[in-house]
């Protein structure tokens, strides 16, 4: 079976923050995640903590930089995150978006320290740049969609099949989100030729986060 990925953004909503973040991965940890499934947890950097109460959950940051150590105030380090056990990121959301330049030096960082990068994008042009690049995951998620209501997978089926092809035989896998909500969006998505999701208020602000999350795992089996 071809490996799949659900990642999940805390992004910062209020029900996902501090004690309530780690009530939800206190929930999350009792899911039984099927072999061949990265399920990941993007929390704000203030919990990046929580990863040492859940080590066997997929906690990753929401940004890194490429600055190691040193005088970089406020910047986030991949040897510090490295350091808590914490070995993948999201980078360049649409809600955090950085340089060409940024993202060029953070990926070949990452791939000399074997760290995740999931990297957002918003078209395929921008996949194919970066796929070229060693982006090992790219994550698309045009931002018109992102918090709705309408899934990614029924408003824009093509450019998903676009940024597909644009990566294919690069070694990139795909990912995509924005207004994702139900299983169909998320077995849509796998349709189309992605190899998972990167889903937000689908899953954390849902009534029954676990419920829904379950239900995203048997539509990606």
């Amino acid at each position: 079976m071809k490996k799949r990925f659900i990642l999940i953004n805390f992004k910062q909503y209020e029900k996902a923050s501090l004690d309530r973040a780690r009530n939800l991965l206190l929930e999350f940890s009792s899911i039984d995640i099927p072999s061949g499934l990265f399920l990941g947890f993007a929390v704000p950097a203030y919990d990046l903590f929580l990863k040492r109460e859940f080590p066997n959950l997929g906690i990753i940051s929401q940004h890194v930089d490429c600055a190691p150590f040193g005088a970089h105030t406020g910047q986030i380090s991949m040897d510090a995150l490295m350091k808590i056990g914490i070995t993948g990121s999201l980078l360049n959301h649409s809600e955090r978006r950085v340089s060409a330049e940024n993202i060029k030096c953070t990926l070949r960082r990452a791939g000399e320290s074997n760290f995740d990068i999931f990297l957002c994008v918003e078209g395929a042009e921008e996949a194919r740049s970066y796929s070229e690049m060693g982006a090992r995951f790219i994550s698309y998620e045009p931002p018109e969609l992102i918090g709705g209501d309408v899934s990614v997978s029924t408003a824009k089926p093509t450019v998903i099949e676009e940024v597909v092809s644009s990566c294919s035989g690069k070694g990139s896998t795909v990912l995509v989100g924005a207004g994702i909500k139900t299983p169909a969006d998320v077995s849509k998505s796998i349709e189309l030729g992605a190899g998972g999701v990167l889903v937000a208020s689908g899953v954390v602000l849902a009534a029954d986060p676990v419920k829904v999350l379950n239900g995203f795992i048997e539509a990606v089996r």
